[in-house]
């Protein structure tokens, strides 16, 4: 489990009360606790809503090491009590009433959630939202902007999202609009969530017909990881978190490839902190180059062109279809792509046992009918789709492809005629 200090997200919502439009006021003033008082939450990477770039994890292996050796004394961990995070503050000598406000998947309402957060949501105005890519939609983040209004939400106020990759990403951009921006934290429910979601202060909605197409970056005040959470998954949100742990290791990390290939997100032995770290590390370093998406961060968009598009094709159709396994099936094509264009044999060759290994991990007894939406022949109709996305340029797909495992290159060009022979070979 990752560790945060004690009173962390008060904390949090207190350090960030500080208006630097007024004198007086020292935003960057805050102290942190020294390591050995850390316990329970920890937050991912810390930014004030002001700053340009998010800082590195240049903490993050420093605080998972001492946490997985509190771990293996878990039990004579202290219990933290959420109550006693409620936002109270300072500022220039007056109290100053922020509060926190939290937008929740609603599975928690019968979920059992990670026990030391049980009390924050006895104790803040909770608004639930159910999950799924339906919730990301203008109408939905009326619904959210019309609660804060109604609750008197100020732009001094925080709001903490719980959730998974579509709850965080519409709790990030209502936040990111309402009253021209107000601070938030995350606290991701799932390994999506975790690895890709809550990193990199991307938000946004669909809006029609097309994935992502509103949105803004904006980092969160902190991102808090409590691999505790993965504890309430299903099957087949393991399985999402997969696809986009495999992706971070098949664009920058052959080495975590050759660790991934091997397992399932079923294995019990997983050391979850260690996966979760490594694949958050590879994304943060990412980020921290390239936070507007300008060049090397695109990469992280492999798998995603198709991905997207078949998301778009199953919302027009009504067809359930999870993020993370459309972006597997996209990372399959991409792949027959990429070997396509790689000279040295053996390149092409790892390449293609990467597809052959995200095959066996998607298509399953538990999984065949989505598979089979999913790969029927209709190229012409993704297309349509990946016409629109966001990396193109003068009217050209520009996608993403590997050189090797663990190596990858941007604003490759992609043809029509060209996709539709790849996906004719991959499926």
């Amino acid at each position: 489990m990752y560790l945060c200090p004690p009173g962390t997200i008060a904390q949090l919502v207190e350090q960030r009360t500080e208006n630097p439009c007024v004198p007086g006021s020292n935003p960057g003033s805050t102290t942190r606790r020294p390591l050995h008082e850390w316990s329970f939450f920890m937050p991912l990477h810390q930014a004030t809503t002001w700053a340009l770039r998010p800082p590195r994890l240049s903490r993050f292996a420093t605080v998972l090491k001492q946490s997985m050796t509190q771990n293996q004394n878990k039990q004579n961990l202290p219990s933290v009590s959420l109550a006693n995070f409620l936002p109270n503050s300072t500022q220039s000598g007056e109290v100053s009433k922020s509060r926190g406000f939290v937008l929740c998947d609603e599975a928690f309402q019968t979920l059992l959630p990670a026990h030391n957060y049980k009390e924050l949501l006895l104790k803040l105005p909770v608004h639930w939202i159910r999950a799924g890519e339906h919730c990301k939609s203008i109408e939905k983040a009326q619904e959210v902007w019309r609660w804060l209004e109604a609750s008197r939400a100020d732009r001094f106020d925080t709001i903490i999202i719980i959730g998974g990759g579509t709850v965080m990403d519409l709790g990030a951009f209502v936040a990111s609009t309402y009253k021209r921006g107000v601070k938030f934290i995350l606290i991701p429910t799932t390994l999506l969530g975790m690895v890709d979601a809550s990193i990199g202060g991307k938000n946004g909605i669909n809006f029609n017909g097309v994935k992502n197409s509103i949105g803004s970056f904006n980092k969160p005040t902190d991102v808090a990881v409590d691999v505790e959470w993965l504890k309430t998954l299903p099957p087949k949100e393991l399985l999402n978190g997969w696809m986009e742990l495999t992706k971070h290791a098949l664009i920058s990390n052959a080495v975590l490839w050759d660790d991934l290939q091997n397992k399932s997100p079923y294995d019990e032995s997983i050391d979850w902190n260690r996966i979760v770290e490594r694949g958050t590390e590879i994304k943060q370093h990412i980020v921290d180059s390239d936070f507007h998406e300008q060049g090397e961060r695109k990469l992280l968009n492999f798998g995603h062109t198709v991905g997207h598009a078949l998301e778009s094709l199953a919302a027009r159709e009504g067809q359930a279809l999870d993020h993370g396994f459309a972006v597997g099936i996209g990372m399959i094509a991409s792949l027959y792509w990429s070997a396509q264009s790689v000279d040295e044999i053996s390149k092409q060759n790892s390449i293609l046992e990467a597809a052959v290994t995200l095959k066996s991990l998607l298509k399953t007894n538990e999984n065949c009918d989505t598979w089979n939406w999913c790969i029927q022949g209709r190229p012409q109709q993704l297309w349509h789709f990946m016409l629109k996305d966001k990396k193109n340029q003068a009217s050209t797909v520009l996608d993403i492809r590997l050189l090797e495992i663990g190596s990858a290159e941007w604003d490759c060009p992609l043809t029509q005629i060209d996709f539709e022979n790849i996906w004719n070979r991959a499926f």
